[in-house]
C-alpha cells in the first residue's frame, strides 16, 4: 500500500479526429491502452515530465503542449484498500514530429477514435476522460 500519491503525466495526442494510445507493458494496467504518460522525476516538471515519457514511449516531440486537466488515478486491491494512487496532470497537443513507434514501457501503440476505443481493452475510464478532453479543447 503507497503512503502517499505519486505524481505523474499523461499526454493526449492528437490527430485529425485519432488519439494516440499505447498499450501498457508493465503495472499497473499491463495490457490495457492507454494516454502516453508516467511517473514524474524528481527535479522535473509535469510538463518535462508528459514530453519525456511521450518520447519514451512513442519516438515522438511534441513542439506545442496546453494543460488539459488533472486527475486522480486510484486503483484498489480485492479488499478495498488502496493499491495504486496516481495524481496525473494531462496535457493535449495537436502539434508533434517524429514517427511514431512502441517504446520503453508501451508494447503496442496506435491511432483511434472515441468509438474505436470501445472495442479495446483499456485502463478505466479512459475513453471518457477523453472525450471530457476533447470537448473542453473544441469550445476553447
Amino acid at each position: 500500500m503507497p503512503l502517499k500519491p505519486n505524481t505523474g503525466a499523461s499526454i493526449l495526442v492528437l490527430e485529425n479526429d485519432k488519439i494516440l494510445l499505447i498499450k501498457r507493458g508493465k503495472e499497473p494496467y499491463k495490457g490495457h491502452w492507454s494516454l502516453p504518460g508516467g511517473s514524474q522525476e524528481i527535479g522535473e516538471t509535469l510538463e518535462e515530465a508528459a514530453l519525456r515519457e511521450l518520447k519514451e514511449e512513442t519516438n515522438l516531440t511534441a513542439n506545442k503542449l496546453s494543460f488539459a486537466k488533472i486527475h486522480d488515478r486510484i486503483t484498489l486491491d480485492d479488499n478495498g484498500k488502496v493499491k495504486f494512487h496516481y495524481v496525473l496532470a494531462t496535457f493535449i497537443t495537436s502539434d508533434f514530429t517524429g514517427t511514431p513507434v512502441a517504446l520503453d514501457d508501451a508494447d503496442d501503440i496506435g491511432w483511434y477514435t472515441i468509438p474505436e476505443m470501445a472495442d479495446l481493452l483499456t485502463t478505466p475510464e479512459t475513453p471518457d476522460f477523453i472525450l471530457e478532453i476533447l470537448q473542453s479543447y473544441e469550445t476553447a
